[in-house]
C-alpha cells in the first residue's frame, strides 16, 4: 500500500518525506582512532563566542585542515540529527584519514537567550561567516596544522556559503556539499509545489501554500522592502544579504584565484534536488573545480535506499564513509596552486 508523505516545516524549507524509510543495514559506527586529539576552544570575542572543537589527527603534521559550517537552523558543534552526530562523525573520520578539522556551536543556538532579549534575528554574518572565519584563523596558528592548506566544508545553507567563507579569509578552497546555488525563493516553491501535490489534509495543504507564499515574497525583496520585516523564519536583511552572494559566482573568484572546489551532490536528497546540480554546471569545467554525485547519499550524507524520507531525521547512523574518504583524498591531493 502505498504510504502518505509527511510534511514538516523546518527553517531550511519545506521537507516532505514517506513515513517509514526503507531498511537497510547498518553500517558501523565512527570511532575516535588512536592517537587522535579532541581539544575544547572557543571562537569569536566576548559575550558572542561559541564553544568550539579541536580535532587533531595522530603524528605532528603538518596536517591539512577543514572548518566545518552547518546548515540552517538549529546547530550544535556535533551536528546532533536525531540520534546521529554528523560533524563529530566527519571530524573522527577525517582525523583518522591525517586531516585537521574545527567544529562549533551555532551563534543562535548557543546565544539563543541574548538574540531574544535583543528582539531580533541574526543577520548572515553572525549566524554563519563570522565563525567560521574565526575558525580559520585558530587553524592558521595552531600546531601541527598546514596554514597553506585550510579549507571550508559547508553543508546545505553552509555549503551555499562555503565559497563566500574561503574567498573573504583567502582560502585556497571550499568543499560544497548539498548546496544551491539558486535563489531561496524558487528552491521554497519548488519544494512546496512537490508538496502539494502529495499534501493529505488541508492542513497540510495549508502549510506547503504558505510556504510558496513566502518564496514569492522573498523572490519580491527589493531595495526598498523593510530589513526588518521577517519572512518565513528570517528578517528581509538576511535574505538580500543571501541573494547578494551569487555563490557560483563566488566559486568563479575561486577558481580564478587558482583555488580548488569539490561540489558535491546526494542524489536520494529531496531538498536540493536535480535542479540545484544543474544550476552549479556553469562552473563544472573551470580549473580546479571537480562536481561529483553520490547516488546513495540523503542530504546529510547517510547512506540509504530510495528516496530520503523524513524518518532519516531520527536515525542514528554514521556519515557515508565513502563520502569522508572522499573528503580526505580530495584535501590531501594537493595544495592549492599560488599558495
Amino acid at each position: 500500500m502505498q504510504r502518505w508523505l509527511k510534511l514538516a516545516i523546518l527553517s531550511a524549507g519545506l521537507i516532505l518525506a514517506p513515513l517509514i524509510a526503507p531498511a537497510m543495514a547498518q553500517p558501523a559506527a565512527i570511532t575516535l582512532a588512536p592517537g587522535v586529539v579532541e581539544t575544547p576552544i572557543k571562537l569569536g570575542q566576548g559575550e558572542w563566542a561559541v564553544d568550539a572543537m579541536l580535532t587533531m589527527p595522530a603524528g605532528s603534521g603538518p596536517h591539512p585542515a577543514f572548518v566545518l559550517v552547518p546548515g540552517s537552523g538549529p546547530g550544535s558543534m556535533d551536528l546532533n540529527v536525531g540520534g546521529s552526530t554528523i560533524f563529530r562523525d566527519i571530524a573522527w573520520g577525517l582525523a583518522a584519514r591525517g586531516v585537521a578539522s574545527i567544529r562549533f556551536n551555532k551563534r543562535p543556538t548557543q546565544h539563543a537567550a541574548a538574540f531574544k532579549a535583543l528582539g531580533r534575528k541574526p543577520t548572515l554574518d553572525e549566524e554563519y561567516i563570522e565563525d567560521a572565519s574565526s575558525a580559520a584563523a585558530y587553524l592558521r596558528t595552531a600546531a601541527g596544522v598546514d596554514p597553506k592548506r585550510i579549507y571550508v566544508f559547508g553543508n546545505s545553507m553552509g555549503a551555499t556559503l562555503a565559497a563566500t567563507i574561503a574567498n573573504r579569509n583567502d582560502l585556497p578552497g571550499a568543499f560544497i556539499m548539498a548546496g544551491s546555488p539558486r535563489r531561496i525563493g524558487d528552491v521554497l516553491i519548488e519544494q512546496a509545489t512537490y508538496g502539494l501535490s502529495i499534501a493529505k489534509d488541508d492542513k497540510e495543504r495549508a502549510r506547503a501554500e504558505q510556504v510558496i507564499e513566502n518564496g514569492k515574497r522573498i523572490n519580491a525583496i527589493t531595495p526598498e522592502s523593510d530589513p526588518k520585516e521577517v519572512i518565513h523564519g528570517s528578517p528581509v536583511e538576511v535574505w538580500r544579504t543571501l541573494a547578494a552572494i551569487q555563490p557560483v559566482e563566488q566559486v568563479r573568484t575561486l577558481s580564478a584565484r587558482g583555488g580548488r572546489v569539490f561540489i558535491a551532490h546526494g542524489d536520494r536528497d529531496y531538498l536540493i534536488t536535480e535542479s540545484d546540480w544543474l544550476a552549479w554546471q556553469p562552473v563544472a569545467n573551470l580549473p580546479g573545480v571537480t562536481m561529483r554525485r553520490f547516488p546513495k547519499l540523503n542530504h546529510i550524507m547517510q547512506e540509504g535506499e530510495g528516496k530520503m524520507t523524513f524518518e532519516e531525521y531520527r536515525w542514528t547512523r554514521p556519515v557515508s564513509s565513502e563520502f569522508i574518504e572522499a573528503m580526505a583524498a580530495w584535501i590531501k591531493a594537493a595544495p592549492a596552486p599560488g599558495h
